[in-house]
């Protein structure tokens, strides 16, 4: 959404390995709000969302509760099954006109970041506490990468989280991001105590943390969907 029109109107294919199995699409934009604008903030992306849903797109909107910037942070993300669908229904309604021009004039939030991801398995819909762990490969190793999430997200999975993993794309690296889901505060707890104890992930868990085998921890964070 950073002008947001820029975005929308190029239409950039790119091409993976991962791409040929893609589930989805998904266009992430990050904010920060201004000081004093939080809850301008808060409306304002709502206001976007609920227009969004209205004309039929899947849009989110997320606020970051742990990581980097904290509660500042809001997260718009549009999904699209396919890059047809993306440019043929993108902010294509003329209902859009008047949020675009109110969004590109308005000084409440900050561009951080934006980038497209493209999902490497089935996505999970539903309103979860969501945290994020994003790696960058190891030159040349992908292929092991993505070999390494895919034996992560079954045990996490056996312990009670919906696990979706996504590759980074245009606006971005060749990054992999390990998405964790939780119902709620309850069942994120209940997974986690599970998961510490897990020998086979304690072992595992050293490998990705202490020997950075399969790649280096870009950034975390936790965020929720802003209701």
């Amino acid at each position: 959404m950073k002008k947001l029109i820029k975005f929308i109107t190029v239409v950039t294919l790119f091409m993976s390995f991962s791409l040929l199995n893609a589930e989805g699409i998904a266009d992430i934009y990050f904010y920060k709000a201004k000081p004093g604008k939080y809850q301008e903030a808060a409306d304002l992306m709502r206001e976007g969302r609920d227009l969004g849903l209205a004309n039929g797109q899947s849009v989110i909107v997320h606020q970051q509760n742990m990581g980097k910037g904290g509660e500042k942070i809001f997260v718009w993300v549009d999904f699209f099954e396919n890059y047809t669908q993306r440019a043929s229904q993108a902010y294509s309604n003329e209902s859009w006109a008047p949020f675009i021009k109110k969004f590109n004039s308005q000084d409440i939030l900050e561009p951080i970041k934006s980038y497209q991801m493209t999902s490497l398995d089935e996505i999970n819909p539903g309103d979860y506490i969501v945290q994020i762990w994003t790696w960058a490969p190891q030159k040349g190793k992908s292929a092991q990468t993505l070999k390494a999430l895919e034996e992560a997200k079954e045990i996490f999975e056996s312990h009670g989280f919906l696990i979706d993993l996504w590759q980074h794309g245009l606006g971005s690296k060749n990054f992999f991001n390990f998405v964790m889901l939780s119902n709620s505060k309850e069942e994120q707890a209940k997974s986690l105590e599970s998961l510490l104890n897990d020998q086979e992930w304690q072992r595992k868990q050293l490998d990705w943390m202490d020997k950075q085998k399969y790649g280096r921890l870009v950034e975390s964070y936790e965020m929720t969907s802003l209701n």
